[in-house]
């Protein structure tokens, strides 16, 4: 399915989000195409209060103040308002289930809850609650930041059906359901490392269960036709050779994305990073819009 003949219907396959893979091709669609729409009104000053009256509890049990904020600032922007139950506000949770507590936020007129890596017995718990959970994992597999990527590769490209995605660094445990996601969306993705950190095994079938994902211990080769290059430097390792240097990337036309924090001078050459064809500072902005569409189809 191509994004760009898609037509939004404005309506989501299920009530939760508790990984990226819940969402099907065409639920990825609604978000980054609501998203453009929200960021378009944004730009031209448009003031939206189409959240108005709306509250979201930001449940975090353990300190993330990127998710607080941008989430905050996502949901303030759009005329709504944000409940933040901070690692402090233990007294609150004590005692109670997350269905327990499902229950006193909905009873408190709250409409949606924002949570962080809930355990496996908190997603069983919530799965028939009546309040809709959006469930944020640690890292790069985290829904909001695959998003955030897939709504700046299709604003910098133009499409992402064909678009050619490659990432440099330590794939012994890759980011699978990022990974998957961006297959779904019909994007070609080549994953680069040294032989030892390139996925195999249960590791590499569990990237393919969408398409094909390439596979090459060459720099040159993962670059030189790619549309976008990112780095993933987590999980240590012998990368001499494979950062995004200025040589690397001069034999490119490629745009640079990375989620942040960023390995300065080791991943990737400042020069690269702050950039004309660097989209890492718009792809952060990009998160608020995305995060917003995120709320709007699902806490309404």
């Amino acid at each position: 399915m191509d994004i760009n003949k898609y037509s939004p219907k404005g309506r989501m396959s299920t009530k939760h989000v508790f990984s990226v893979s819940d969402l099907e091709e065409g639920d990825i669609y609604e978000i980054l195409h609501l998203a453009r729409k929200l960021k378009q009104k944004q730009q031209v000053k448009e003031k939206l209060g189409v959240f108005e009256g709306k509250n979201v509890a930001i449940m975090l049990k353990s300190s993330s103040s990127r998710i607080r904020i941008s989430f905050e600032l996502a949901i303030n922007r759009i005329g709504g308002k944000t409940l933040y139950l901070s690692p402090a506000d233990e007294d609150f949770y004590r005692g109670l289930t997350y269905l327990d507590a499902a229950h006193i936020l909905g009873a408190y007129g709250v409409n949606g809850l924002v949570a962080k890596d809930l355990s496996a017995e908190a997603v069983a718990q919530l799965k028939n609650n009546p309040l809709p959970v959006i469930n944020l994992k640690e890292g790069r597999d985290s829904a909001c930041q695959v998003l955030a990527n897939l709504y700046t590769v299709w604003e910098t490209t133009g499409r992402l059906s064909g678009v050619k995605y490659a990432a440099l660094g330590n794939f012994r445990k890759p980011a699978t359901e990022g990974v998957n996601a961006y297959v779904k969306c019909g994007v070609e993705v080549t994953l680069c490392a040294p032989e030892a950190l390139l996925p195999s095994g249960e590791a590499l079938r569990g990237l393919v269960q969408f398409g094909d994902v390439a596979l090459t211990t060459s720099a040159l080769q993962a670059v030189k036709n790619a549309d976008v290059i990112t780095t993933v430097w987590d999980g240590g390792g012998d990368l001499a050779g494979y950062a995004v240097t200025e040589d690397l990337f001069g034999q490119t036309s490629a745009k640079y994305l990375h989620v942040l924090p960023v390995r300065h001078g080791e991943e990737v050459a400042d020069s690269v990073l702050y950039g004309a064809r660097s989209a890492v500072f718009a792809r952060a902005a990009n998160l608020i819009y995305v995060e917003q569409a995120m709320v709007m189809l699902y806490f309404r």
